[in-house]
């Protein structure tokens, strides 16, 4: 549907955020810079999440499945607790359990109990999760993760924009 297509450059002025923020303004006295970018935050994201949906549902995988799955993946002996686990999808540690579950019954991800603390949970990604995380990376690579338009210049100063907005805010959480 053309409704779906990006906009040429030309059409800028009629871009839906721009729209939003103008009306904003005119019933607001405050925020509609934080207003304008929530919006285009939140509409980058649906883009994104479109994109990966697609990818991930041939797979029978959820978006946050994907995401235990990678980050499993990328964690030193493939495991992680599911405590960190939470924090790095920041999502409840109930959902993060329950996607484990499932992943637990799809074979892809294994559940124990930690060697010295009893309380804590251990999540580690089996040979069959391993294989299923690379073909879902794979399909998503391939389409660029729904960023394939968008040029490496515009991503490199975006990612570098965000991380500024994410210290600001508070997300100092680290890859360890």
């Amino acid at each position: 549907m053309a409704s779906e297509l990006p906009m040429s450059a030309d059409d800028h002025r009629h871009d839906v955020v721009d729209w939003m923020r103008a009306e904003w303004s005119e019933r607001r006295d405050s925020a509609d810079l934080e207003f304008g970018t929530t919006m285009a935050l939140l509409r980058a994201h649906q883009w994104v999440v479109r994109a990966m949906d697609q990818e991930l549902r041939s797979l029978r995988l959820s978006r946050n499945a994907y995401l235990i799955l990678m980050s499993l993946q990328l964690s030193e002996q493939r495991t992680r607790t599911l405590g960190k686990l939470s924090k790095y999808l920041m999502v409840h540690p109930t959902t993060v359990s329950m996607a484990v579950d499932q992943l637990v019954k799809a074979g892809f991800v294994e559940r124990q109990a930690h060697a010295t603390d009893r309380r804590t949970v251990l999540a580690t990604l089996t040979p069959a999760g391993l294989e299923v995380v690379e073909d879902a990376n794979d399909r998503l690579a391939a389409v660029h993760f729904g960023l394939a338009s968008v040029d490496t210049e515009t991503l490199e100063a975006l990612i570098e924009q965000l991380q500024e907005v994410r210290r600001a805010v508070g997300d100092v959480e680290t890859g360890l």
